[in-house]
């Protein structure tokens, strides 16, 4: 009975460090949101006032793309996380499934759980700094890869895919934003010239 106990104590904390990743991201992707919307926005509008014919129906157009990838990337990222705490009992279960039978996925768990309190800096590539979303996400897309496409787990393998996919959606609503904010420079320049 007593590893029972452990692995559903060692569910718990993975599930309370999920919860805590998703709220921590959830607020990232937010601010990463809002300052996309500010600089795209601004680049749109500066792209308007500087053409006119034809290359602004294209800028009309192709700045528009730009802002809803730039502002849905990360809002999307959001909204997928907020769900991750409503689902936590159901998320601990199936983790305590997980963790009963498979020993890779007990010491990636333990890894990550071990790692969420703790003040220490991760090691990164190169020996840098890590920050702790982006090192317990690369964590929780090990533990994807490790539930598979097992029938008894698809809540969980859900909540991994959405975990392994904030990197990129954040860093899709960063480089759009830098992009916009490289054309509204330029469209300025353009503007005042």
């Amino acid at each position: 009975m007593s590893n029972l106990d452990d692995v559903g104590r060692l569910a718990d904390r993975a599930i309370d460090a999920l919860g805590n990743l998703a709220r921590k991201a959830s607020a990232l992707t937010t601010g990463v949101a809002i300052v996309a919307a500010f600089v795209s926005g601004l680049a749109y509008l500066v792209g308007l006032a500087a053409f006119d014919g034809g290359t602004r129906n294209v800028w009309l157009v192709v700045g528009a793309a730009i802002f809803i990838c730039a502002v849905g990337a990360p809002l999307l990222a959001s909204f997928r996380l907020r769900s991750l705490p409503k689902q936590s009992a159901q998320l601990a279960g199936e983790l305590r499934t997980l963790l009963l039978r498979n020993d890779d996925a007990k010491r990636v768990v333990v890894e990550t759980v071990s790692w969420e309190n703790d003040a220490a800096p991760r090691p990164g590539p190169g020996g840098r700094p890590m920050p702790a979303v982006v090192w317990q996400s690369q964590h929780y897309t090990t533990l994807r890869g490790l539930v598979g496409h097992s029938d008894d787990v698809k809540n969980l393998a859900g909540a991994f895919r959405r975990i392994a996919t904030l990197p990129g959606l954040i860093t899709l609503g960063l480089v759009l934003t830098g992009l916009s904010a490289f054309c509204g420079f330029v469209f300025l320049l353009i503007w005042i010239f």
